[in-house]
């Protein structure tokens, strides 16, 4: 896998939630924890997700080294490693990380990794309707939703 970005042009989002509902089937989550999640501020709709981020605050906060950002730039979560302490929900400027009450650990989007290990694409990404949600490599990405807004 190369290192790759998930980006979400807002412009197109209609909120309808395909995207959250497809995760939340993707990785059987109950209740409660959305790994993406669509939000409406008038007259838009804007989505949260993690970045990925080159240096992930959630994973500097994270008192157990539970969260890694791996060769391929994914920050993935280490369940198993987890304690529950919430540091890494405080940490991330993009309300990402979320709560896993069942597990009591945190969650947060891992870009489907299972299915990018079979050369699939996250599982938003592939249901939503208006094209919105892209993933690939990040200039390639930037350089279709400017031919998107400058025909």
């Amino acid at each position: 896998m190369n290192r790759r970005s998930l980006i979400v042009f807002q412009e197109d989002c209609m909120g309808c939630h395909a995207c959250e509902v497809a995760c939340k089937q993707e990785h059987n989550l109950e209740v409660g924890p959305r790994l993406i999640r669509v939000v409406e501020k008038p007259p838009r709709y804007f989505s949260i997700y993690c970045h990925h981020c080159a240096r992930p605050l959630c994973a500097e906060s994270c008192p157990n080294t539970a969260i890694v950002r791996d060769a391929n730039g994914i920050v993935r979560v280490k369940e198993d490693l987890c304690i529950g302490c919430k540091s890494c929900l405080e940490a991330c400027p993009f309300g990402a990380m979320q709560y896993h009450e069942g597990k009591e650990v945190a969650v947060k989007c891992d870009l489907c990794y299972h299915r990018l290990l079979n050369n699939d694409l996250p599982a938003c990404v592939s249901v939503c309707p208006t094209r919105s949600i892209f993933f690939g490599d990040a200039g390639d990405i930037r350089e279709e939703i400017v031919s998107r807004i400058i025909p």
